[in-house]
């Protein structure tokens, strides 16, 4: 029999505003391969036929359990290992289910903070993120022992204002892997639109980066103005 699928407003979709009435047909099950490549040739009306050929031609490759097992295949000659993780720590404030209010941030970097000197998480005005609470001069580390992945690139998620409060806002991150420095960076918090807007900064490592078995250490300092907001990091391997 077909799946039927249906609306549900759940994991932050709202309700239907006319929840009683009755909509004909239900919504396509998307194709199950993996979507073109977003490129200059990629067109509107053309991506929902480039999908599915691709699913169609690599139809073995995105069978589910079920299928597999109506097929004659027992569960344990699948090949349920991981995948492995990209990044040694990745997070965006208020976009991750249990990453929205400042407690749930707090333990999310906790495990991973090995010194703090005036930084906290704040909600202002629906807008979560790590920010300096004691001003200028306030500094935290971050440190991992032997990473189990390489680290090529750290990218912040930074949110540039304006006003008295952001002038001159300025913050130096860091990044070592024992006495090496690997980059290094003042990555500025404010600017002149009458707006607030996030940012991503993005700091490339020296070399080939923080290797396998190696430590990796990373220092914030803020250096000018009074405040700032980090919103989202990524740690990565690329």
């Amino acid at each position: 029999s077909l799946e039927k699928y249906e609306y549900n407003p759940q994991y932050g979709l709202p309700p239907l505003r006319e929840p009683n009435k009755n909509l004909v047909g239900n919504p396509k099950r998307k194709p199950r391969g993996l979507p073109p490549l977003l490129t200059d040739e990629l067109s509107i009306e053309h991506v929902t036929q480039q999908w599915t050929e691709e699913s169609q031609s690599n139809a073995h490759l995105w069978k589910s359990n079920e299928e597999c097992i109506a097929e004659g295949h027992s569960i344990d000659e699948m090949d349920h290992a991981p995948l492995p993780k990209p990044c040694l720590l990745s997070w965006v404030a208020n976009l991750e289910r249990h990453l929205d209010n400042p407690k749930r941030l707090e333990g999310k970097l906790q495990p991973f903070v090995s010194s703090n000197d005036g930084w906290s998480a704040a909600d202002d005005n629906g807008k979560l993120g790590w920010v300096p609470s004691s001003g200028l001069g306030s500094k935290f580390t971050m440190n991992w022992k032997s990473v189990s992945q390489p680290v090529k690139a750290v990218t912040w998620m930074i949110m540039r204002s304006y006003g008295e409060k952001w002038a001159g806002s300025t913050l130096n991150v860091q990044v070592y892997s024992g006495d090496a420095l690997f980059a290094s960076e003042d990555i500025v918090g404010f600017h002149d639109k009458h707006t607030s807007e996030t940012y991503n900064i993005k700091m490339e490592l020296d070399g080939d980066g923080v290797t396998v078995g190696s430590d990796l250490t990373i220092k914030f300092q803020l250096t000018g103005g009074s405040t700032f907001k980090i919103s989202g990091m990524a740690i990565c391997d690329h």
